[in-house]
């Protein structure tokens, strides 16, 4: 018994190790997405027209995934209720989140905006605790007042710098936390019953076509047509790079290690928008930047592991 024992380590060993490189790897990626954006504003795009570049190239990869997860599944077809859900979850999740957190990137930097959205674990926990009368602990609390703490740390540079238009990013980044807050605790009783791929891909489509749908109530179609060939590569990047493969690594490394030990090794997206911001972007690293951006993580490290304190 203890050789089978000790042959089937290596096994569990590599797939841990597999889970954490997925984890990482859509952490990165996700996290490339406000440079991304950041380059994309350079050429004098606007965020409406930028998200629904983004969309047109991740539609046509969520449909051929959607597609083929139809086709391979025997179930039963969505019931009007949940395909609802799943709808109203879109709307928030990804159309709404993704369009005040591009807006809020008019106004603040890739950094910056990376550490306000990372509220949203702590948004998470204080939804719960009011609207589903979840019992909060007292590490907790000291989970979210790190977390804020380290935000308001990490602002004041920008504050100080942007005035009132780094409060405004910073209000519309925090808006896009908190509707993606509310996804996430939608979400899951929706994705045991459709599955991860089958969820996310038809929660993706139904995002982009609401993107789709504001610029086209908004904006003059002609304005993705006449674009240097610079705009559609950074487009390709936010739409397949940002989007496509963050999505599926990140269920993937969720399906292998769990959600919290994949939360944690999320933590990484912060520092990584961080460097990379002031390398493509020449975004400057202020030492309240790099302290803010410490107590953002052990607020958010200190949340996922909550369990094992409290055991």
């Amino acid at each position: 018994m203890s050789q089978t024992s000790e042959e089937r380590s290596p096994s569990r060993l590599s797939e841990e190790t597999l889970g954490y490189f997925y984890a990482l790897a859509g952490t990165v990626l996700f996290s490339s997405k406000g440079v991304l954006v950041k380059l994309v504003y350079k050429f004098g795009i606007d965020s409406v027209t930028t998200l629904a570049l983004r969309m047109i190239f991740a539609i046509p990869f969520f449909a051929y995934v959607l597609y083929k997860e139809s086709n391979n599944q025997s179930g039963q077809p969505i019931d009007k209720k949940d395909y609802g859900i799943v709808v109203f979850l879109a709307f928030m999740g990804y159309y709404l989140a993704s369009f005040f957190d591009f807006w809020g990137l008019e106004y603040l930097s890739a950094s910056m905006e990376r550490l306000v959205l990372f509220t949203f674990p702590a948004l998470v926990l204080l939804l719960g605790s009011v609207f589903l009368k979840k019992k909060v602990h007292k590490i907790e609390i000291y989970s979210v007042a790190l977390t804020y703490s380290g935000i308001l740390l990490a602002f004041l540079p920008d504050a100080e710098a942007q005035g009132k238009s780094a409060l405004i990013g910073a209000i519309l980044v925090f808006l896009s936390a908190l509707a993606y807050a509310i996804y996430l605790i939608g979400s899951g009783q929706m994705i045991p019953k459709l599955g991860s791929r089958k969820f996310t891909a038809l929660l993706m489509i139904w995002s982009g076509i609401f993107v789709l749908i504001h610029f086209f109530c908004t904006k003059n179609y002609e304005i993705l047509i006449h674009q240097p060939w610079q705009v559609y590569a950074y487009g390709f990047a936010l739409g397949f790079l940002t989007t496509v493969l963050p999505a599926f690594l990140t269920t993937a490394g969720i399906q292998r290690i769990g959600s919290n030990k994949a939360s944690i090794a999320g933590s990484v997206g912060p520092v990584f928008t961080l460097f990379l911001a002031a390398v493509l972007l020449g975004e400057i690293i202020t030492w309240e930047n790099l302290a803010g951006t410490i107590i953002v993580l052990s607020g958010v490290f200190l949340l996922g592991r909550k369990k094992k304190v409290l055991e």
